[in-house]
């Protein structure tokens, strides 16, 4: 047995069926270790039991349990962190001793990223992470919106694969800087899973900021977002085929209103979106290698602001151009459409 942490917390992602891995125990984040040789502090006392039963009762686990081979009791306490759908996303447990006290557990949550409709289906926990009260949450987000939120993402590219491109068997661990509704900055360690029909990715959220300090943008990225801040050009990927935003690239334009498109209609104008979706196929088709179109997008209200809108193809690294998304440069025209 390897040696144990005991009186404390730890984090099991349980994002595929039949998988269970550590990721974090107390201050510390895991590898994606065995949650056996990891966690248990007794050969004959098994965790893989208790996994599976909050896994299958989405019910808080707690007793405790004896080794007869060490002649001592552990109190175990198993809190399931359930996604939007009822699939338990991860498992937070606690090892100690039964008159110790346990201590606050970190902040967690489950979140499903579409790659049908390009939403996050969140529960009300995953957006309290971040400061939204339970009278603002809604059960959807655009993933763009989400991605605003971020300050830095690290494996950037890794991450774009598995959301824009899933498969079985994939899997990230990474570290988000998130802006908190507050104005504080928050580390969090995510962990990505994609679901066995590839219709979207399951996601575990940690909060590690108080272990962690948030990491930073590079200087490099720092002036490309500064740079196209000055010229008003904003970069996003786009999918034309509901004409929605699916990130932005650098910072979001504020007279745009895209955030809640999902509620509050859709960013481009209907009657243009068709001139959008017709520059997709022709880039995708290999005719042309950029469209520039003026179309109509949406700044709020009952509001149109003329734009630009220069369209390339989208491909991630060593990777074939992708078939549904594009990369669009958005400028607003200063004359009256």
């Amino acid at each position: 047995m390897s040696e144990v942490c005991m009186g404390a917390w730890h984090l099991i992602e349980t994002l595929t069926e039949g998988v269970a891995t550590l990721v974090a125990s107390e201050d510390e984040t895991k590898n994606m270790l065995s949650t056996r040789r990891s966690i248990s502090p007794a050969a004959d006392i098994l965790v893989e039991p208790i996994i599976e039963h909050v896994r299958k009762t989405r019910e808080p686990f707690e007793r405790v349990l004896h080794s007869k081979r060490l002649n001592r009791a552990w109190r175990f306490y198993a809190w399931p962190i359930i996604g939007p759908f009822g699939d338990v996303h991860g498992i937070h447990m606690w090892v100690g001793d039964p008159k110790e006290k346990m201590t606050p557990r970190r902040l967690t949550s489950g979140v499903f990223w579409s790659t049908t409709d390009w939403l996050i289906y969140q529960t009300w926990e995953s957006a309290a992470m971040s400061g939204t009260l339970l009278e603002d949450w809604v059960p959807t987000a655009l993933s763009s919106d989400y991605i605003n939120r971020a300050i830095h993402m690290e494996k950037e590219q890794e991450f774009l694969e598995i959301t824009l491109a899933p498969k079985p068997g994939m899997v990230l661990s990474t570290w988000f800087s998130v802006r908190h509704d507050h104005g504080h900055a928050m580390q969090w360690q995510v962990i990505l899973r994609p679901t066995a029909d590839g219709k979207g990715v399951r996601v575990l959220y940690h909060d590690f900021s108080d272990a962690y300090p948030p990491s930073m943008p590079t200087l490099a990225e720092l002036g490309l977002t500064e740079g196209l801040d000055g010229s008003k050009v904003h970069v996003a990927l786009f999918e034309a085929h509901r004409g929605s935003i699916v990130l932005w690239i650098g910072r979001a334009p504020e007279w745009l209103e895209w955030q809640y498109a999902h509620l509050t209609g859709p960013v481009v104008h209907p009657d243009d979106l068709p001139t959008l979706q017709a520059s997709a196929q022709r880039i995708s088709l290999g005719e042309v290698p950029y469209t520039v179109d003026l179309v109509q997008l949406h700044g709020g209200e009952d509001a149109w602001v003329k734009s630009s809108v220069t369209m390339r193809p989208f491909q991630l690294k060593d990777r074939p151009a992708h078939a549904e998304l594009t990369l669009i440069q958005v400028t607003p025209i200063d004359d009256d459409y």
